[in-house]
């Protein structure tokens, strides 16, 4: 490809008296510096590597004109998919009653906003915190703890646990 053809040089006039001129010679320097600017040599770009990278340029979002599919795909987590049932037993009644915690099994898919989003829409409370563990037989349990003066013992007999 190589570098583009040079501009031609221009030819400025010079006057013939010889009074006015080095006035006529600092006023030709500054009009050749604003004509042609300050660089008089344009310099090429040295090489450093064999490889050409292409720049980076601007990625944009993508803005459809129409949906691709109508409904969503099979297996779409949604508020009722997401919790699947509450665990009952000695050790989650007593994380209920000392620690404001309910434990239930989730979407082994779900993630920590799922459940806690989910949560707060189907039972109307306020959730502190989620933590979740993969149990050995390949269950995700969920240990939801609760804000404040919300009892946790009130929502599982409300829920049906207790």
């Amino acid at each position: 490809m190589g570098r583009p053809p040079r501009a031609p040089k221009r030819v400025y006039k010079k006057k013939a008296t010889e009074e006015n001129k080095e006035g006529d010679n600092k006023a030709a320097k500054a009009k050749a510096v604003l004509t042609r600017g300050r660089f008089l040599k344009g310099k090429h770009k040295v090489w450093t590597t064999a490889t050409f990278r292409r720049p980076k340029t601007l990625a944009q979002s993508r803005t459809p004109k129409y949906l691709r599919h109508s409904t969503l795909k099979a297996g779409t987590i949604n508020k009722y998919s997401t919790i699947e049932y509450p665990l009952v037993g000695e050790s989650a009644s007593k994380l209920m009653e000392d620690q404001n915690t309910l434990v239930f099994i989730v979407n082994l898919k779900a993630t920590k906003p799922d459940i806690k989003r989910t949560f707060k829409e189907r039972f109307n409370v306020d959730i502190r915190k989620v933590n979740t563990l993969i149990r050995p037989d390949g269950k995700k349990k969920a240990f939801i703890t609760l804000k404040g003066e919300q009892a946790a013992v009130e929502l599982g007999s409300k829920i049906g646990i207790i």
